[in-house]
């Protein structure tokens, strides 16, 4: 089945992050028809990251949804990205990740009809990620990223420690309930509109699980890659988190659960032009 995809970034003056985040869509085994940050609202000190992508990578398309800064709005910014996109397959990353280079491989054979796609994320801690936003670079050694040490067996695992055949082996013989992880998720274009995106009424905490519920409601069910689509995620601080909100999102979630609803209520279809 031939298909275009897309790797959909939100993204929020990180540039550091960011930079990291594409070399490691540069360096996938197999890459992504093109690239579209979801932007909400980041200032100048991105464009040189944007720039400097698009002159290393001339043959991957990169392109750029903005809309201005008016507060933590990243459902909109992701559901103005997914209006405008093109490809019939959309992966959705955060720019505070590290893709394993056989991640997005991994994400686009498995697309199947009917069913989105979620990844493991890995944690980096604050000392290992210091010194990669310092060096703006990373390396890999035996699979997985240099100078990270898992923690217990579950990371070991995650961090694909054997050839992907037997890992996706793993993924067979130990399904787990997913949650759609919008730091490494994925899903056709055509199902993401069916339930009209990501839900623009809410703030950070749970977002992406909401979507998720969404889908399901829907008939769309996830599959969790456990196993074979490692993402490595940068530490960093989260001072838009409100735990009222976040209480708030989390009985909004249990409420959809119940109810079956499918559809964002401001979603895709209630964009207003900015």
């Amino acid at each position: 089945m031939e298909f275009t995809s897309e790797v959909i970034i939100a993204t929020y003056n990180k540039p550091d992050y960011l930079r990291l985040c594409l070399k490691s869509i540069a360096e996938q085994s197999q890459r992504p028809s093109a690239i579209c940050l979801a932007d909400d609202g980041s200032d100048a000190r991105i464009e040189p990251v944007i720039e400097g992508f698009r002159v290393a990578h001339p043959d991957l398309p990169l392109r750029r949804s903005w809309h201005e800064d008016h507060g933590f709005r990243k459902s909109i910014a992701l559901n103005r990205a997914i209006a405008s996109s093109s490809c019939d397959y959309l992966v959705f990353l955060d720019d505070d990740v590290i893709l394993h280079p056989d991640a997005l491989r991994r994400h686009l054979t498995c697309a199947a009809r009917g069913r989105y796609l979620t990844g493991s994320l890995i944690r980096l801690d604050a000392e290992l990620t210091g010194r990669l936003l310092q060096a703006q670079s990373y390396e890999w050694a035996e699979g997985r990223l240099a100078g990270w040490t898992p923690k217990g067996r579950s990371q070991w695992l995650k961090s694909m420690p054997f050839p992907p055949s037997v890992m996706a082996l793993f993924d067979r013989l130990s399904p787990v309930s997913p949650n759609f992880q919008g730091a490494c998720a994925s899903v056709w274009r055509e199902d993401v509109m069916r339930v009209n995106g990501f839900e623009g009424n809410m703030s950070y905490g749970g977002l992406d699980k909401e979507i998720g519920v969404r889908l399901r409601n829907a008939g769309i069910h996830g599959r969790h890659v456990r196993y074979t689509a490692p993402a490595y995620h940068l530490d960093h601080g989260r001072s838009y988190a409100d735990q009222k909100v976040k209480r708030a999102n989390r009985d909004y979630i249990l409420a959809l659960r119940k109810s079956g609803e499918a559809r964002a209520r401001n979603g895709i279809a209630e964009l207003t032009p900015e």
